[in-house]
């Protein structure tokens, strides 16, 4: 038993690790951060992330406070949005219909003001008198491009129509329901100055109904003039544009936006004659087009005096044109780019 003993190798003796041979191998330790600091740093972040606001393409007024929020069917498309919100626009101004017809007619065939009962234009204020110069009234942001002087200025006996300081805009209803839209590009106007035309606001109205819509500034940018608008989408300064222009003759689809010269420029010949806030225009937006009626409906602000909707019957074409009716020359299509 003694010589098993002694051929069993012997243990050598364990050497104890140098604790510095290994160091190398496991990094320094983190400094401990609270779950506070955390918060913290993320809040900053994101609070920076949502103060980084991209410039507008063109300078814009800033719009009044708002908070007003159309309802429209759940779902529904930016285009589908446009046609719901100016059809409840022109509900809420009485459903004003205004036929242009194929004989160079332009009447209205329905208001909820009768013709023989037109509401007195509202009283001028004080403060806003017409025959003082220093008082004329004209919009901080620029007067209108889109009064049209050579409209019909009495009613005739054969055609109902809406001469300036009558019809729904010189109602309180009227007057009120107008003075939202300049809201959009930081105008207050006064009651008077709604029926004045200095303060046209047929674009305003298709403004509004746009970002009402949802329609942000890379898309859309408003303005007191239709041919801010038009300019816009012809030279394509936005970077996602709602808009591109389409020539006529044409036939519109609903959420399009049909527009004619004015005045001076009644009868325009090319798009490239447009400029930027000075030609006078005036501009609808599509709402239904019925080729078998050939017939395109269409809502525009301050169609005589009200937000009215517009009976196009169509030429012998069977599409808008600038020769069918002289009232509203046609001379473009703002095709909608949005489903």
């Amino acid at each position: 038993m003694f010589a098993r003993l002694l051929r069993r190798p012997l243990r050598r003796p364990l050497r104890r690790r140098s604790p510095q041979r290994y160091a190398q191998r496991f990094p320094q330790r983190l400094p401990q951060v609270s779950p506070q600091a955390i918060c913290a740093a993320a809040a900053l972040a994101l609070l920076s992330a949502c103060t980084t606001v991209s410039e507008p393409a063109r300078p814009q007024a800033r719009p009044l406070p708002d908070n007003e929020r159309p309802v429209t069917t759940p779902g529904a498309t930016p285009r589908e949005r446009i046609v719901e919100i100016a059809t409840q626009e022109w509900a809420r101004w009485g459903g004003q219909v205004v036929r242009l017809g194929r004989d160079d007619s332009a009447c209205v065939t329905y208001s909820p003001v009768p013709a023989p009962d037109l509401p007195p234009a509202l009283p001028e204020p004080p403060e806003m008198q017409p025959d003082d110069p220093a008082n004329t009234g004209a919009p901080a942001s620029g007067t209108s491009a889109d009064t049209d002087n050579n409209s019909v200025k009495w009613p005739r006996a054969d055609c109902m129509t809406f001469p300036d300081g009558t019809g729904m805009e010189a109602t309180p209803v009227g007057c009120t329901l107008a003075r939202r839209y300049w809201g959009i590009v930081g105008e207050t106007p006064t009651c008077w100055q709604v029926t004045q035309g200095a303060w046209a606001w047929s674009a305003v109205f298709i403004s509004w109904v746009l970002r009402k819509a949802g329609l942000d500034a890379q898309q859309f940018l408003t303005g007191q003039s239709h041919s801010m608008y038009v300019v816009d989408a012809r030279d394509g300064i936005l970077a996602h544009p709602a808009f591109r222009i389409e020539p006529v003759p044409a036939m519109p689809r609903p959420g399009d936006i049909v527009c004619s010269g004015r005045g001076r420029d009644r009868y325009l010949e090319d798009v490239a004659e447009i400029g930027f806030g000075t030609t006078p225009m005036h501009c609808d937006i599509v709402v239904a087009v019925d080729p078998a009626a050939r017939v395109v409906r269409a809502i525009g602000g301050n169609v005589q005096q009200s937000v009215s909707m517009e009976e196009i019957e169509l030429g012998d074409s069977g599409q808008i044109d600038g020769v069918t009716n002289s009232h509203m020359p046609w001379v473009l299509v703002m095709r909608n780019n949005l489903q």
